[in-house]
């Protein structure tokens, strides 16, 4: 139990660095959504008994608005505003489970992301280590949701090893922003 605490605190602390570092860039609401994920998830559930699980769709509610860079601020809020509707009726009436959302807002951010990789190639003829990183994070987040969904034992090692994956990513991240990611030229 020590262990894991340790490795949360160290992951959220890693996490809170990166918006520092993205300052300025369009990632940077982005990244900074994250780096409170873990820390409020932490006091919500300690200090007024939430789920973690309702706190974690509240930020990906969030994340979602953050995460559609080129997109109006019209259709962002309406996306946004739509997810957080459905989200307070399943929450409220518990339809069904709360991944089920978080884990379709996490495949449209995945695929916002896999947009944004493939536009800078189709214009660069090279892709940024940061937006294949970025892409490969949120592919590692929506696999750990899915997993979690469907109830796989893979158990606590699973655990350990992606938010190992998490703080190396994230170690990237506290690095590397978009304006200065080497590329890979293909």
């Amino acid at each position: 139990m020590q262990l894991l605490k340790l490795i949360l605190y160290f992951n959220s602390f890693v996490w809170f660095l990166i918006p520092i570092r993205q300052f300025r860039t369009r990632f940077f609401y982005f990244f900074l959504v994250l780096a409170f994920f873990d820390p409020a998830v932490i006091l919500l559930h300690q200090f007024l008994i939430l789920r973690s699980l309702d706190v974690y769709l509240i930020g990906t509610v969030i994340l979602i608005y953050t995460a559609l860079i080129d997109f109006p601020t019209r259709t962002k809020l309406f996306i946004m505003l739509s997810f957080a509707c459905i989200s307070l009726v399943v929450v409220v009436y518990s339809l069904f489970d709360t991944i089920v959302i978080q884990i379709t807002i996490h495949l449209i951010i995945l695929i916002i992301f896999l947009r944004i990789l493939v536009i800078y190639f189709s214009e660069n003829r090279k892709i940024l280590w940061f937006h294949l990183i970025l892409t490969g994070y949120e592919f590692s987040i929506l696999l750990k949701f899915f997993v979690y969904y469907t109830r796989i034992d893979i158990g606590v090692e699973y655990y350990y090893a992606t938010t190992a994956l998490q703080i190396l990513i994230g170690i990237f991240f506290i690095f590397i922003n978009e304006k200065n990611s080497p590329a890979l030229k293909i």
